[in-house]
């Protein structure tokens, strides 16, 4: 991993996120106690961003989730991390119920998630849900503001994705930071999409993004559609299409394209273990007996990633082509996410009546079509999954980029498998040597999973020979190198264009 400390020398990195990089949970001890444990969320950005922040010695700030969280912050909910070397601050702010419905189920994850997502239908917006996302995000801009003034080095502001749309703007009325930049992990939509807010609530987010000094996005698609709608919406900001560059308040604000992409090398590490070659063997000796072929899809269980269609295309396969039965079997890794949601639990019962009625449609004997995990499994264990498959299916409806596409591609170390990948998909843009599926496109779509399947052992190797050869050239710390460097260009640019120090 590079050293990230040379870019922030005499620089305060001030990191806000939803998620946080440790979280404190309740576990049963001894009789009638119970301890706190300590441990690292699951995600490739908190797995990147924490050594970041190790090495720069900053400030994480963040929604302090866990039922344990308050107990070891101090009254402004401080505390050094990671706990045995305290190598940074996290700054918990702690929600109500009432926040975590509005701003978080309500506007963050029930208006701006579908909508960025091009998924109208599951669209919801509420006053309510509005007032709180504004309140919420007032609230992170002041404990980002205390941590400006507490710092004793020039400070820098990232914000992390879709939750802090306002915060930006909000930050730079009430501190001075150096530079404040946000990376957007989501799509963003185009402006008939965004008009879809209420009048007034488009152009307040669009006003809260540009008062960061840099935007980031993972394509030049999202970066255009972005620029699209605040020349819809904000008529008096001047756009430079050909530098992505607004001009705003006096100020110009960047717009950047930084493709997202997992520690390559970790993944590799992983699916070399040895318990992880032992696993590859027995799901091979269950799964992919006498030449059998075993796919393997790994999802949150959201109305995003198509699994119904998924399913669908699956049925419509071992329908069209009986002499595909027991020749492929395919394993379902889904995880429980955001079941507050109606919608989520709406996908999740379809998911597993879909499962039901084609294992009990097409099974035999000796085989069982589709496999269902629907728990979560470590990163460790889904190396060794990945590992193991012949196919890899990501049939996302929209997606920012899909870092499970990656995932499997870095876990392929015997280069044996097929990505099959959604065209909707950042990967898609990024990736040379998957098959190309149209989740909309039923009959498409089988032909895609049918032309995998059946793939040469040749065609396969000399696919993922090159998607690896690709990865490795684009791992998340060239992102991070990437966006790190244009922070500081920018930075010494504006110090010379005011002649500060």
């Amino acid at each position: 991993m590079p050293d990230f400390s040379r870019y922030l020398v005499d620089r305060t990195l001030i990191m806000l996120s939803n998620r946080e990089p440790y979280e404190h949970r309740f576990v049963e001890g001894g009789v009638g106690e119970r301890a706190i444990e300590v441990r690292q969320p699951p995600g490739g950005v908190v797995s990147a961003l924490d050594p970041t922040m190790q090495a720069t010695h900053g400030v994480w700030v963040a929604w302090g989730s866990g039922l344990a969280a308050p107990r070891p912050a101090d009254a402004e909910g401080r505390l050094g991390v990671p706990p045995q070397t305290t190598a940074y601050t996290l700054r918990r702010v702690f929600l109500e119920p009432a926040d975590i419905d509005g701003f978080y189920l309500g506007f963050a994850n029930g208006s701006l998630w579908p909508l960025c997502h091009l998924l109208i239908q599951h669209f919801a917006f509420r006053d309510e849900f509005w007032e709180r996302y504004q309140s919420v995000n007032a609230k992170f801009a002041r404990a980002v503001a205390d941590e400006i003034r507490r710092a004793e080095k020039k400070p820098i502001v990232w914000i992390q994705d879709y939750h802090f749309g306002l915060a930006a703007a909000m930050i730079r009325d009430i501190a001075e930071p150096l530079f404040l930049h946000q990376f957007w992990h989501i799509p963003f939509p185009p402006a008939d999409i965004l008009r879809l807010l209420p009048i007034g609530v488009d152009e307040a987010l669009l006003r809260g993004l540009l008062g960061n000094d840099l935007i980031e996005f993972h394509t030049e698609r999202y970066a255009l559609n972005f620029l699209g709608c605040v020349a819809e919406f904000i008529p008096e900001a001047e756009i430079d299409s050909e530098t992505f560059v607004v001009r705003y308040e006096g100020r110009e604000v960047e717009v950047g394209v930084y493709p997202i992409s997992i520690d390559v090398e970790r993944y590799e590490r992983m699916a070399a273990m040895p318990v992880n070659t032992a696993l590859e063997e027995r799901l091979r000796a269950r799964y992919a007996k006498n030449g059998c072929r075993l796919g393997v899809s790994v999802d949150r269980v959201d109305y995003t990633k198509g699994i119904p269609e998924r399913l669908r295309a699956l049925r419509l396969l071992w329908e069209q082509h009986p002499e595909m039965r027991e020749q492929f079997t395919f394993l379902l890794v889904a995880t429980p996410s955001r079941s507050e949601i109606s919608a989520y639990r709406v996908v999740e019962e379809e998911m597993v009546r879909g499962v039901l009625e084609i294992n009990a449609r097409f099974r035999t004997r000796t085989w069982t079509p589709i496999v269902l995990i629907h728990e979560n499994v470590s990163a460790e264990l889904l190396a060794g999954v990945y590992r193991a498959a012949d196919l890899c299916l990501v049939s996302s409806l929209q997606d920012g980029m899909n870092l499970v596409a990656k995932e499997f591609v870095a876990c392929q170390i015997e280069e044996r498998g097929v990505l099959v990948l959604s065209r909707f998909t950042g990967a898609a843009e990024e990736i040379d040597g998957a098959v190309l599926i149209n989740p909309f496109n039923i009959d498409g779509f089988v032909e895609g999973i049918r032309r995998a399947v059946n793939m040469s052992d040749g065609e396969r190797r000399v696919r993922m020979h090159r998607m690896r050869a690709q990865l490795r050239t684009r791992t998340i710390f060239d992102w991070l190198t990437a966006i790190l460097t244009r922070t500081e260009e920018l930075i010494a640019q504006r110090a010379r264009e005011t002649g500060a120090a």
